[in-house]
């Protein structure tokens, strides 16, 4: 699928002197699945290299624990309840053929509309292909191809190539998909960790449903080599990016190319079935496995590095979230923005003050909201009658609850509010249903 808008070039450019930027989000990659921060498979060689030249952040959190939403407040700055865009709406929410997200509303200024005012030719190329439903028309080319990361890259690639000979700057979102089911994984690298057994729906989810036999030896096989055939997709992944660093080397891009490497949001194997089969409603009889239905830290937690020039190197610790993207960006190339909800992460160095940070606009169940606060976590979901306040370990997953009524008082009155603006709501077409369906949002 290839959308396209006209963009001409503009008398305010910064010209040939002004970065390019080179946004990657990697659909479903957990934090937690990197190598760099102590997983026991060697997932992410390159990306483990570029952390000494790199700001790595070790508590980022997406916005929400699905695409939509969260593409759309990585390119605006904003929580979904403010931007209005990739938000299912009605109550319980049900993504479905019948109810589809809706599009960021034209009035808001996305990162794509600004860096074009300025004179950047923009680009989308992207493998999971409902990433593009929440904003549609942003960039001056979009491409949805639902191919493996290698394919991404050879595309990407053209695109950059043509634009050599230009002054003008670049800025080119990257949505790579291997990761995603059904997990996609280029041949050379299925069984770099170890053969893959070959069971029937892996590159799917299976177990699901709330009458499924979880517990069995043959669930325990499934689980394992499902985990196994993702950590092989995140390997995938790493070494066509370390293609796509070095291509971009011999052409000379990159120490003019800000980099900006991250997901969209994570994905559950099974950690919290047992809790959600107690305490929540999901109109799919889905628990325990994906993303879109809930807001633990498994969901949440996502890698986000960026690097190039402008960018000072170090580990940030303090917890970030993907709203914070946006003014960072725009604060390394040199660009005025609109006021927004996240913080440019190279304000002081990199050093700010903590503070609250949330998640929310889920695609399955009744909404949920959380805030995070330092290491305390509230998770609210009022038409669930469940609420959770709970204190994050060294590895920022859930540790242990906390019996703390004032604190939870606290964190309560942070939780985000109603949705205060809503876009126009996606309206379904067959080429729309078919990829979904392929994607395991809708049946």
């Amino acid at each position: 699928m290839m959308l396209a808008r006209q963009q001409g070039t503009n008398a305010n450019a910064r010209g040939g002197d002004a970065p390019n930027l080179l946004l990657v989000t990697v659909d479903c990659l957990r934090r937690d699945r990197l190598s760099a921060y102590g997983y026991e498979r060697r997932t992410t060689p390159f990306l483990d290299s570029m952390l000494e030249r790199a700001l790595h952040c070790t508590s980022a959190h997406s916005v929400s624990s699905w695409t939509c939403p969260s593409v759309v407040s990585l390119l605006s700055g904003l929580y979904p309840h403010r931007h209005g865009g990739g938000v299912v709406p009605g109550e319980p929410k049900n993504l479905s053929k019948h109810n589809l997200p809706t599009k960021a509303p034209q009035d808001l200024p996305l990162l794509p509309d600004l860096l074009a005012e300025r004179g950047y030719a923009t680009a989308a190329f992207g493998a999971v292909w409902n990433a593009h439903l929440s904003v549609p028309e942003r960039f001056g080319e979009m491409v949805m191809m639902e191919k493996p990361a290698p394919k991404l890259v050879d595309r990407s690639l053209a695109w950059m190539r043509a634009r050599a000979g230009e002054e003008r700057p670049f800025f080119l979102w990257l949505h790579l998909g291997d990761t995603h089911e059904p997990l996609d994984v280029r041949k050379d690298l299925r069984d770099v960790f170890g053969p893959v057994p070959r069971i029937k729906k892996l590159r799917e989810w299976d177990y699901t449903k709330s009458s499924d036999a979880v517990g069995t030896e043959d669930f325990r096989k499934y689980r394992d080599a499902r985990i196994l055939l993702y950590d092989a997709a995140t390997r995938s992944v790493d070494a066509s990016l370390e293609d796509l660093w070095k291509a971009m080397e011999s052409l000379g891009m990159n120490e003019r190319t800000v980099w900006v490497v991250t997901a969209d949001h994570g994905e559950e194997f099974w950690e919290h079935r047992d809790e959600e089969l107690a305490s929540f409603t999901d109109p799919r009889d889905v628990y325990g496995t994906g993303h879109g239905h809930n807001l633990f830290q498994v969901h949440l937690l996502v890698p986000l590095l960026a690097f190039g020039p402008g960018i000072p190197a170090g580990a940030l610790e303090r917890n970030v979230s993907l709203v914070d993207v946006f003014p960072t960006v725009l604060a390394a190339l040199g660009v005025d923005g609109p006021s927004v909800d996240g913080r440019s992460l190279l304000e002081d160095g990199g050093s700010g003050a903590d503070r609250p940070i949330f998640a929310e606009a889920i695609a399955y169940g009744f909404e949920k909201r959380a805030v995070i606060d330092g290491d305390l976590k509230l998770l609210s979901a009022p038409s669930d009658g469940y609420e959770s306040l709970v204190r994050l370990g060294p590895d920022r997953l859930e540790s242990e609850r906390v019996e703390d009524p004032a604190e939870a008082d606290r964190l309560r009155g942070l939780l985000p509010g109603a949705q205060e603006v809503l876009g126009e709501q996606v309206q379904a077409t067959e080429e729309i249903l078919e990829h979904l369906r392929g994607l395991g949002y809708i049946d």
